[in-house]
């Protein structure tokens, strides 16, 4: 009887060490954090533009992740909405986004840019890489030296829309970036495309294809929902806050299964080898 049970459990440590090596040899999740939904309307105030190519939830931003193979960083923004009403390559038109990072490395740039408008980061947390997402292929990548240069990649960036989703993929390759880690801090910011805006961000005015509404064109932006750094409060003072990693990454929880299921299965075999005996 004991050695039926035993059979299983060693079967099952077999199989989830088989999981974990092919969870690892993909894709390996670094952060991930998901964001209200419903709110895409800035600080309040902001109005998707009245035209009908632009439907509900096209900028609610509902969670991020970025995770990496040994080739490529892989930046997922997951929206409600996702359309293509003018055939760009990529498969999504509408969306317009910034990724400013905070890697810890230097105090870098306090300043974020969103078209004509200016925001600032809260003390002591510049940023030191900016992912700039747009169609069209107008994606770019900014790293700030410590020596206040700005190198501006084009090459080696991608974006595009993942099949059968509603999620918009940005590929980096990973030569172009310093390895993450959970100090890292994000400032994720969404608004509507123009190409031919400043910066391509479309911008508050009149007319079908402007954005109605008052304050900075941000529609949403990765936040918490209440309190001193919710969306609101930072889009209305112009200083936004990075969201950082609040828990441990899940190959570290992978890696805990599979050890506490090894010395369960490891002490129950030791158990029915001195029953025998």
């Amino acid at each position: 009887m004991q050695r039926a049970v035993g059979l299983p459990i060693c079967l099952s440590l077999v199989v989830l060490l088989f999981l974990c090596h092919q969870a690892f040899a993909q894709e390996e999740v670094l952060f991930q954090l998901a964001d209200a939904r419903g709110d895409d309307t800035g600080a309040g105030d902001l109005l998707y533009p009245e035209h009908e190519v632009y439907v509900p939830g096209l900028f609610d931003l509902w969670g991020f992740q970025l995770s990496q193979d040994p080739e490529s960083l892989y930046f997922d923004f997951h929206f409600a909405t996702l359309t293509n009403p003018f055939r760009a390559p990529e498969g999504y038109f509408h969306q317009r986004l910034e990724v400013y990072i905070q890697t810890g490395e230097f105090l870098g740039p306090t300043e974020l840019a969103v078209g004509t408008y200016r925001l600032q980061t809260a003390p002591d947390t510049g940023w030191n890489l900016r992912l700039s997402v747009a169609p069209f292929a107008e994606n770019r990548l900014y790293v700030a030296r410590e020596n206040g240069q700005i190198h501006v990649f084009s090459e080696g960036i991608q974006s595009f829309r993942l099949p059968e989703s509603n999620t918009l993929r940005v590929q980096v390759d990973s030569a172009l970036l310093p390895q993450p880690n959970t100090a890292w801090g994000y400032y994720v910011l969404v608004g509507a495309f123009d190409g031919l805006a400043q910066g391509f961000w479309r911008d508050v005015g009149d007319g079908p294809w402007q954005i109605g509404g008052t304050g900075t064109p941000i529609f949403d932006l990765l936040a918490p929902r209440w309190g001193k750094q919710s969306q609101k409060f930072q889009l209305s003072s112009g200083v936004l806050y990075p969201v950082r990693s609040s828990r441990l990454p899940l190959t570290w929880w992978l890696f805990a299964v599979v050890f506490i299921l090894f010395c369960l299965g490891f002490a129950f075999l030791w158990r029915w080898w001195h029953g025998r005996s």
